[in-house]
């Protein structure tokens, strides 16, 4: 298994990074309420999805990988650096889902969804950039939340997501 984690698991990561970009996307604008540009709209999710997977799959799978390993020889203590990786692993992938629940509210039509989706970038930011004076993978979610600031402003082909409007008939 430790082969495995040597060789494949960054190509395991990428590769589900673009299975799920593909299935969010999908979904996304299949339930979409507004106009989509796909191009734009990818480039969007794919920061996100990324986030996700690359510290859902990749970071928190082998952290626990390599901790459950360290129990069954008897090595395993639970630190700081322990606990640290995991709760920014975890506080990262619920950054990264929250984005993506923000662009599906911004397909949907709900006002202020890019604001919101700008504030949630800007979190990941300020929570990851630091790491990266450890290690240069620290971008990495930086790198994506400018992805999807690429696709954010051409996303929507009618620009900012306009209020849902429906008539409401009083008697």
């Amino acid at each position: 298994m430790q082969t495995f984690f040597d060789q494949y698991i960054d190509l395991a990561v990428l590769a589900l990074c673009f299975v799920f970009t593909i299935i969010n996307m999908i979904r996304m604008v299949r339930q979409a309420a507004v106009p989509v540009r796909i191009v734009p709209a990818i480039l969007l999710v794919f920061g996100a999805t990324a986030i996700a997977s690359f510290l859902g799959f990749g970071h928190l799978f082998e952290i626990s990988f390599h901790a459950v390993e360290r129990m069954i020889t008897g090595t395993f203590t639970f630190d700081f650096r322990f606990y640290s990786l995991i709760l920014l692993g975890m506080v990262l992938l619920s950054l990264s889902v929250r984005m993506l629940r923000q662009i599906t509210g911004l397909f949907q039509g709900v006002p202020g969804s890019q604001m919101a989706i700008i504030k949630t970038m800007v979190l990941i930011v300020v929570v990851s950039a630091p790491t990266g004076a450890f290690s240069p993978i620290g971008f990495v979610p930086s790198i994506a939340c400018a992805i999807s600031l690429l696709g954010l402003p051409f996303a929507l082909k009618g620009g900012v997501a306009a209020p849902i409007e429906e008539e409401i008939a009083v008697y």
